[in-house]
């Protein structure tokens, strides 16, 4: 009985007990940081009381308000060639100063503090906006992407994730050989140079831009190959304002137009120069092979301006399509020019009967006997009938199968292979060879040079 006395006081003793230390320990901790919530809403109020959100910050004074601008470019693309814009995604951060927001050491480890969007709104911010912008946005998926952290000093950290979507002047004199700089100006809208100014904010050794080149490696039709930030300058409007310029660098993939335009192009213009060893006899068959490929480059010019960009002058693919153009113009006027040498040999049997008499004898004749059962029989009441093949593929036959013929086996003896084709075979792949050099050489090897003319005069 002592005993279960004594277990019992002791239950009862750590029962009462143990709870109200328990509670007498967390109840400090709890109201610290009330207290703290309660301090950083009553500061936040006190620093918003007499303040005005329609004025910049020392508006009056003559000092304008510096913000440090910096990019991180995400991820980039599409590169609108079409409608000659560009986008790209990045965190666009903007940094600036403000006094009025200046406040002390509320107890926290962190000397920043992070506000809500609520909070935004209630104070100033300035008015950058993207001067060749063509409609940009901020994410807003699951919540708007963006964030503002307030430093005791004053100074102000406004972070949003947007995607851009910019103009581009390109230059498509050498599409598809081309390269293009496309440029992104940052400025203030209302405020001119004397009230804002936009600086470059340097982060590491990267001056404002920083790309993630891992992102962006393959672009559909592009490739950025690097890009260049310009100092701040001043844009003339009505007035100077301040902005900021950033240059990207784009080179074209030319591996479809290679396989799809180029290439094709070339092999025509070699099936057209085929026709320079047939007979010169078979006009027909040469003003045939020459239409049959005019028009399939026509074909293939029709197709390569469904994708390419409307311009006002000759793109290096145009240039090209009519080298291919000439060089079949020149195949049928090579095609014309030997057709009154060969009508002039093709009647020398009427001016010159002895001479064509004896050319016809040197022709491949064959003497083939047959009967209804298909089989050869020299018996003497056999029907035989000499048969002299006119068929270009019967005399071919005939001429390899007897090794003792040795005139030609085509029967063109009374044309000679002409001089002009002997020529031609020479000349026009060389002239052809020579044209494309000097074309890659013009449109490949001469440095591109970028130059704005548009609306937006950097002075």
């Amino acid at each position: 009985m002592i005993f279960d006395a004594v277990i019992g006081f002791r239950i009862e003793h750590v029962r009462y007990r143990n709870p109200d230390e328990f509670r007498v320990k967390r109840a400090p901790r709890v109201r610290s940081q009330n207290d703290i919530a309660v301090n950083i809403s009553k500061l936040l109020n006190n620093v918003l009381e007499d303040y005005d959100q329609h004025f910049r910050p020392g508006f009056n004074t003559k000092t304008a308000t510096k913000v440090y601008i910096d990019l991180f470019v995400n991820t980039m693309g599409p590169v609108a060639d079409l409608a000659y814009t560009y986008s790209f995604n990045c965190y666009f951060r903007q940094k600036w100063t403000d006094e009025r927001l200046h406040f002390s050491n509320i107890g926290t480890k962190s000397k920043q503090l992070s506000l809500s969007m609520a909070m935004l709104d209630k104070i100033w911010k300035p008015d950058t906006y993207f001067w060749n912008g063509a409609g940009s946005y901020v994410h807003q998926i699951t919540t708007p992407n963006r964030l503002v952290r307030l430093e005791p000093d004053g100074t102000i950290l406004y972070s949003s994730r947007i995607t851009v979507n910019a103009r581009c002047k390109m230059d498509m004199k050498r599409y598809p050989l081309d390269k293009q700089a496309c440029r992104l100006i940052i400025g203030s809208y209302a405020y001119s140079s004397d009230e804002v100014q936009y600086i470059w904010r340097i982060l590491d050794e990267d001056k404002g831009v920083k790309v993630n080149y891992e992102t962006i490696a393959d672009l559909p039709q592009f490739s950025l190959t690097g890009l260049k930030v310009y100092d701040p300058a001043n844009i003339t409007r009505d007035r100077n304002y301040s902005a900021l310029e950033v240059q990207f660098y784009f080179d074209r993939h030319f591996g479809y137009f290679l396989m799809n335009f180029y290439v094709p192009c070339a092999l025509i213009v070699l099936l057209c120069w085929v026709a320079f060893f047939t007979k010169r006899e078979a006009t027909a068959e040469r003003i045939g092979i020459g239409i049959t490929n005019v028009l399939t480059i026509v074909l293939i010019s029709l197709d390569s301006k469904t994708d390419s960009p409307k311009t006002d002058s000759p793109t290096a693919l145009d240039v090209y399509m009519w080298i291919c153009y000439i060089a079949h113009l020149i195949c049928m006027i090579e095609f014309t020019v030997n057709v009154p040498f060969t009508r002039k040999n093709r009647f020398m049997s009427m001016k010159h009967p002895k001479e064509y008499q004896k050319l016809e004898r040197s022709r491949p004749t064959r003497k083939i006997s047959h009967n209804e059962s298909g089989r050869d029989d020299s018996s003497p009441s056999l029907n035989l009938e000499t048969i002299r093949q006119e068929n270009v593929g019967w005399r071919l036959y005939y001429w390899m199968s007897d090794r003792n013929i040795t005139t030609d086996p085509f029967g063109v003896a009374q044309n000679s292979i002409s001089r002009i084709d002997r020529l031609a075979v020479v000349v026009a792949p060389i002239a052809f060879v020579v044209t494309i050099l000097i074309y890659y050489d013009f449109y490949v090897n001469r440095p591109f040079n970028f130059e704005f003319d548009n609306e937006f005069r950097v002075v």
